[in-house]
């Protein structure tokens, strides 16, 4: 006896290895009163689905194995870009690891402030942390980030944004939504080249939108 009295219709497709024969058994509860039916229909396929379903099943027999290769070979390399990875951590680690305290800040006509607040040294790399807070209304789209000295030479490498946003948008870093902060960092390549001397931080968002430049304050010894 069904458990539910009321259950809705179901519908069973079963079909041969070949493909050549294919079965649809359907269930469905009808009174205690009434004789229960059974109706089960055989389809005959088709000679061009059933060499179909035999080519599809000699390709995946003959492919299952080159796949599974396959997929060990990419663990494998997987792991090896992770272990130089960490390698090259490790060894930037013990060349030079140090925070420095840095307080500079600035902001736009749209209320979108942005604060700078330390350097990591990492090896012979730094990185510039800052927050976006923004106070506007809008969400603030982080599209471009850029580290300049006073001779016009650009040092920014990639920058990130991490926020609780949603997801960004093709060529759109992140996003900071309005009456939140989202924390961000910009990569300063080889950055000995730059000690002692005054940077300046600009963000913005696609075309310029939203310009925020720190020019004052940002001086990595």
């Amino acid at each position: 006896r069904p458990t539910n009295a009321k259950a809705a219709p179901a519908t069973l497709a079963l079909a041969t290895a070949s493909g050549s024969i294919k079965i649809n058994v359907t269930l469905r509860v009808v009174p205690a009163s009434q004789p229960a039916l059974t109706l089960v229909r055989f389809k005959a396929g088709s000679a061009d689905e059933a060499f179909r379903a035999a080519v599809e099943a000699e390709v995946q027999k003959r492919t299952a194995p080159m796949q599974a290769e396959l997929d060990r070979a990419k663990a494998g390399l997987d792991q090896k870009v992770r272990d130089r990875a960490d390698g090259t951590i490790a060894r930037r680690l013990l060349a030079r690891m140090e925070t420095v305290a840095i307080t500079a800040r600035e902001r736009n006509d749209d209320n979108v402030i942005v604060h700078v607040q330390r350097a990591v040294f990492l090896g012979e790399d730094a990185y510039l942390m800052f927050e976006i807070e923004n106070r506007s209304g809008a969400a603030y789209r982080l599209a471009k980030v850029e580290v300049t000295s006073p001779g016009g030479g650009r040092h920014a490498g990639p920058a990130s944004l991490a926020s609780g946003a949603l997801d960004a948008a093709d060529g759109v870093i992140g996003v900071v939504a309005a009456g939140s902060r989202g924390r961000a960092a910009v990569v300063l390549r080889a950055v000995d080249q730059v000690l002692g001397k005054p940077l300046t931080l600009t963000v913005e968002g696609p075309d310029g939108r939203g310009r925020v430049v720190v020019g004052r304050g940002i001086v990595l010894r």
